[in-house]
């Protein structure tokens, strides 16, 4: 639904200025004179027809005030290649009424445009095959040969040039979305644009010979298949597009593979290779999207699925934070009466300065713990970047400080002397931090009198290796199977009351990140688990 809203925004704001008529007329008009070198002599029907393509996408996408202009434009189009007037106007007519006729279509089976889905190359396809290249190519028949015994025959014929016109055509109207390009996107736009059609020339204009040639010429599919894996749909349409153009126009001037039999024929046989071509990247662009689509979903849920662990993991830690706030509170309340005292007994500004210093100071203690309880429940939209490890991990700290006293466990850090630089989503490894030092926490906790009651966090940094290392070693019992993959897999805990969730969390999250998890025991004490990432080493990571 949102995205229809948006393409029906589009449509509204685009229709209602002169450029979208103005290219649709002079678009028109270009690719139907360019299509004209290509007809049957005796018949004079072109062998494609790509404005059928374009009036049939851009009436969907501007609106049905467009179809003025196709008509306009293709009766001035028929009648300025040697069509009568009477004759051209019913072709443009055709035209027109076959493009509306298709527009209509893929606006009631709800077409998107974007491409991202097998679902919407269905309906693009088979409306504007079986319904607009047929509608048109039947109307333009009747007009060229009337009801004779030719007309099935060339009815097949204008059908066949519609149908590549269409397929070349509509999909990159459909899909250009033109949005802000990273360099290397726009490198990359440039490069498909012009690389892929030079390859197409070099293949097609008769330099080689023809037995070579010939083979050659499907090198072009890994290209454009590239192209639409990494690019967006309408630059692999694009590329196609350009592509296509170069592969006729070197075959209609009988030159390349595919010129040796005439030009009909040879048209129709590249038709064939064009037709795989195009059919090839839409797939591809289609697949690309759904695959993305998919990631982003996945990466949707990692989110909500990890925020979940942080409120569980707060719902934990609630006792020690309570306490921890009440302190300052309380002395604040302290500090407040002690100024109130001072204050009846005449005491002078300068001696109310240390309690009034004291109040702000504890104030800031109790403001410092609930901004860092709030930052921890964010939603926690991930946004990568270098930070340093040692800081992540001392906030972290912060947050288990009061519930390591209440427990009366001793929290050791050995962190690295110097800044370790990592490229990370902070609140994601954060999370990570918390999730170990809790599971090390409960662990010495419930062990009994079989533990040391500490647990150490280090961190180093292996230049050599480019790597850092995040270790969480608890004075508890270990884990009987510290080899046993299921300890990361989700809803599988050996701890009373545990989800299941902290590890399987922790483990996506550090993955996410280009970085790995694992668990040993740690001799003379208990688990020890490792968390290594990837160092950032300014403009490479």
């Amino acid at each position: 639904m949102v995205a229809a809203g948006v393409v029906s925004e589009v449509r509204s704001h685009a229709g209602r200025g002169l450029a979208p008529h103005a290219l649709t007329f002079f678009g028109y008009l270009a690719l139907a004179v360019w299509a004209s070198q290509y007809t049957f002599d005796a018949s004079g029907v072109p062998l494609i027809w790509p404005a059928v393509g374009l009036a049939m996408a851009v009436i969907w996408r501007f609106g049905y005030a467009l179809a003025i202009t196709v008509v306009v434009a293709a009766l001035v189009a028929h009648v300025s290649l040697g069509a009568a007037v009477a004759d051209g106007l019913l072709l443009a007519l055709g035209d027109g009424a076959s493009a509306v006729i298709g527009a209509a279509l893929l606006r009631f089976l709800g077409l998107r445009g974007d491409l991202a889905s097998l679902s919407e190359l269905y309906k693009l396809v088979g409306v504007g095959v079986g319904v607009t290249a047929l509608a048109s190519g039947t109307s333009g028949a009747l007009v060229a040969v009337g009801v004779s015994s030719e007309l099935v025959g060339t009815v097949l014929l204008c059908w066949l040039a519609d149908t590549m016109g269409v397929v070349l055509i509509a999909p990159l109207v459909v899909s250009l979305r033109i949005r802000p390009l990273t360099m290397q996107q726009a490198v990359g736009v440039v490069a498909a644009l012009v690389l892929v059609p030079l390859a197409t020339f070099v293949i097609y204009a008769s330099w080689i010979p023809q037995p070579i040639s010939l083979p050659l010429s499907y090198a072009v599919f890994p290209l454009v298949m590239l192209v639409a894996l990494t690019l967006p749909p309408w630059v692999g349409m694009a590329t196609v597009a350009l592509t296509s153009a170069v592969a006729i126009h070197c075959t209609g001037m009988n030159k390349g593979p595919f010129a040796n039999m005439g030009m009909a024929p040879d048209l129709l046989s590249l038709h064939a290779q064009l037709a795989m071509l195009v059919a090839t990247a839409m797939i591809l662009a289609a697949i690309r999207a759904e695959r993305l689509a998919a990631e982003a979903q996945a990466h949707e849920h990692l989110q909500a699925l990890a925020r979940a662990g942080r409120i569980n993991a707060m719902s934990a830690l609630a006792t020690g934070i309570a306490h921890e706030i009440n302190q300052p509170l309380c002395a604040l309340s302290s500090y407040a009466q002690g100024a109130n005292r001072m204050l009846a007994r005449g005491a002078t500004p300068e001696q109310l300065r240390e309690p009034l210093e004291r109040i702000v100071a504890t104030a800031d203690r109790a403001s410092d713990i609930v901004r860092r309880t709030r930052r921890f429940l964010e939603r926690g939209e991930s946004e990568t970047g270098p930070v340093d490890l040692n800081a992540l991990v001392m906030e972290a700290v912060e947050l288990l400080r009061p519930e390591f006293r209440r427990r009366n466990v001793e929290l050791r850090c050995r962190l690295a002397e110097q800044e370790v630089p990592v490229s990370v989503d902070w609140l994601g490894i954060q999370q990570v931090v918390v999730n170990l030092v809790q599971n090390a926490l409960e662990a010495v906790d419930e062990g009994g009198n079989t533990v040391q009651r500490w647990v150490t966090l280090r961190t180093a940094a292996n230049g050599e290796a480019g790597t850092a290392v995040l270790s969480v070693i608890d004075g508890g019992p270990g884990i009987a199977d510290p080899g046993d993959g299921a300890l990361f897999e989700p809803f599988a805990t050996r701890r009373r009351g545990g989800t299941g969730l902290g590890l399987a969390i922790a483990r996506s999250i550090v993955e996410a990140d280009n970085g790995r998890i694992s668990v040993s025991n740690e001799p003379g004490a208990g688990a020890h688990f490792r968390v290594t990432l990837p160092l950032y080493r300014g403009g490479e990571e």
